[in-house]
This record gives structure tokens, C-alpha cells and sequence, in this order.
């Protein structure tokens, strides 16, 4: 049996080929990784739903900010920390105990209110942010309920899906569409792992019916898709954030 087959015959028995089990594991795992990283991504809340949060105990971590800075790369372009210089504000976010995360701008962004200070010596962006840290000392006071694993299994699922992607893109029969730096910068590059969608769906192992090119695509050409498909899915994800807010497309900066 070559690596291109899918089904076996044993004892007159059909078996699903190992690529494809392999196949279907990818694809299952990318899909719970999306849905993951979907639920966890920060939404826009106002500060009336993080005092009851805190005041309901279902925050279990926040943090305080003043701007956003991105460290998803590529494959996440939507996953933002937050970036404090010393204050407490204007940005509250908080994540809650079914894994999501919401954060508030408070005091209109700390533009047109002089930073206050409370007893406790904290400096807060202005007065809204330094009511709300009357409910987070609250909150301190009472202990926070367990994190949810959420983080940790989509850092599993990516580590041992990169893992698996590379094992097979070095030791699997030869790709006929591209070569396999050419899909390596697509795998690696290409926003929200959508690069893996098509390497399933097109090149082999995975498909049987792909069509050999008489010139595979090159280095350079995945990394010009890369890029090209950066720039039109951060176009496209504005633009439904635009239409849809964050319910559905959740982009906080």
C-alpha cells in the first residue's frame, strides 16, 4: 500500500489507512482550537457587568491596562494582551469562571480625568476605575474561584498539532503542489491556521486526487500568500467585527 491509499483490504475487511485517521485527528483538533480560542477571546462589557461579576464570584483573575499590544502572531492575529504603565485603567478585563473574557474602557479611555489615588496608594486612570477597584478589593478579600484549563488545552492542542504537522511534512511522501518550504511558510503563516485547511484538503498525503504541478510552488510563493492572506483576512475580520460586534467576531483593539 503507497502512502497516497486510503482504505485497505484485510480479510476482505475495508480499514481506514492511517492518513487518513490522521487526517480526521488535524482536523478535529483545529476545529477545537477555533472554537476555544472563539470562546476565550476578550469581548467588550460594560462596568456594571464586572462589579457583578465580581460581586457574584465569578471572576477568577483580571488585570488592569491602558493600551493593547498583540502577541498571537499569525495564527491568532486576535489574541491581545494588555499593556499597563503603571496605573491602575482605563481598561479592566476579567476572566470568568466558563472561560471567557470580557474587559470594560473606563473614565472615556483616560482622556478628560486627572489620575486619582486611593488609600491604599493604587493610582487609578480617574474616578469611574477607582469606584470599580472598590469591587475588586472585595473580590481580593473573598478569594477567587479555580482558572479554567481553557489556556493550557489550547496551548496542548497547538503544541501537539505543530508537532504532528511537522512530522508529517518532513517524513511523508514528497507534496506535488508545493514543495515542502512552500507549505511550511503557508502552515506557519497563513492567520488563524487556515493554512492547515488547505494543506488537508489539497496536497498529499491527505488527498489522493491532487494534481501534480510540473513546477511546485516555491519558498517564495508561500511566503507571498502568507502575507497576501494576512492582509485580506485582517480586512475581512474589521469588517464583520464592523458588522456583527463582538459577539460574533470578538476584536478588541
Amino acid at each position: 500500500m503507497t502512502g497516497d491509499a486510503v482504505v485497505q483490504q484485510v480479510g476482505g475487511r475495508p480499514w481506514v489507512s492511517w492518513w487518513r485517521m490522521l487526517r480526521i485527528a488535524l482536523l478535529a483538533g483545529w476545529v477545537a482550537w477555533a472554537c476555544l480560542a472563539w470562546w476565550a477571546a476578550p469581548r467588550e462589557a460594560s462596568a456594571a457587568q464586572a462589579r457583578a461579576d465580581l460581586a457574584g464570584g465569578h471572576v477568577t483573575s483580571y488585570e488592569w491596562g491602558d493600551d493593547w499590544e498583540h502577541d498571537g502572531g499569525p495564527i491568532l492575529p486576535v489574541d491581545v494582551r494588555l499593556r499597563s504603565s503603571g496605573s491602575a485603567g482605563p481598561i479592566f478585563l476579567w476572566h470568568t469562571g466558563d472561560g471567557r473574557t470580557h474587559y470594560t474602557v473606563l473614565d472615556d479611555g483616560a482622556t478628560s480625568y486627572p489620575p486619582a489615588t486611593a488609600e491604599n496608594g493604587l493610582e487609578y486612570s480617574g474616578p469611574q476605575a477607582q469606584a470599580l477597584g472598590l469591587a475588586v478589593q472585595a473580590y481580593q478579600d473573598r478569594g477567587a474561584p479555580p482558572e479554567p484549563p481553557t489556556k493550557t488545552i489550547m496551548a496542548g492542542l497547538a503544541i501537539a498539532g505543530s508537532l504532528l504537522v511537522l512530522g508529517v511534512l518532513v517524513s511523508a511522501p514528497g507534496p506535488v503542489i508545493g514543495t515542502r518550504w512552500f507549505w511550511f511558510w503557508v502552515l506557519t503563516g497563513v492567520p488563524f491556521g487556515l493554512g492547515l485547511l488547505a494543506w488537508l484538503a489539497r496536497e498529499r498525503p491527505w488527498s489522493p486526487r491532487a494534481e501534480p504541478r510540473e513546477k511546485p510552488y516555491r519558498w517564495y510563493v508561500g511566503i507571498g500568500l502568507a502575507f497576501l492572506s494576512g492582509l485580506l483576512i485582517s480586512l475581512a475580520t474589521w469588517g464583520l467585527h464592523s458588522l456583527f460586534g463582538d459577539a460574533l467576531i470578538p476584536d478588541p483593539a
